[in-house]
């Protein structure tokens, strides 16, 4: 699996993810308090991309938000109102860069205001429980009849 560039940017209360793979499809996400787990597939060959980020500090997965439009996008709402010097818990990972088109320093973050989460809106996922995301696996109905057993004829039977 291929990792997928990340593009990351802060306000003092929330932090915005872009997943950079354009027309991503059968997109799978896990967003706990400390971490985000992604796999996806996107781009012209259909590639698979995966990633798991430890992230800075805890958010409060309840009011973040996300979304598949385009490119994958993430909300995350920090559980406290501090700035981030970096996205992921520890080092430096060469696939995580800023994302400087939604960036704010400090002292300009009221003439940029809150982030446009318009587009993130009723795609929330704050009434849902761990139990219903991890739930919400299609994998396991999909592949349920593969344990029944079937009648294969050779072509000699079959006549």
């Amino acid at each position: 699996r291929l990792q997928p560039s990340v593009l990351w940017a802060q306000r003092k209360d929330s932090v915005f993810v872009t997943v950079d793979i354009k027309d991503a499809s059968d997109v799978h996400f896990q967003l706990e308090e400390a971490c985000l787990d992604f796999a996806a597939k996107g781009g012209e060959d259909g590639s698979a991309y995966a990633f798991h980020l430890e992230l800075y500090a805890p958010i409060r997965r309840e009011d973040s938000k996300f979304s598949t439009k385009r490119c994958p996008m993430f909300f995350l709402r920090k559980s406290s109102a501090d700035n981030w010097p970096r996205l992921q818990k520890e080092g430096k990972l060469p696939w995580v860069k800023i994302d400087w088109n939604r960036w704010a320093d400090s002292d300009e973050e009221e003439d940029k205001g809150a982030f446009d989460t318009g587009d993130l809106e009723g795609m929330d996922f704050g009434g849902l429980s761990k139990e219903d995301v991890e739930g919400s696996d299609d994998r396991d109905s999909i592949l349920a009849d593969l344990d029944e057993d079937i009648a294969v004829l050779t072509d000699e039977e079959a006549q």
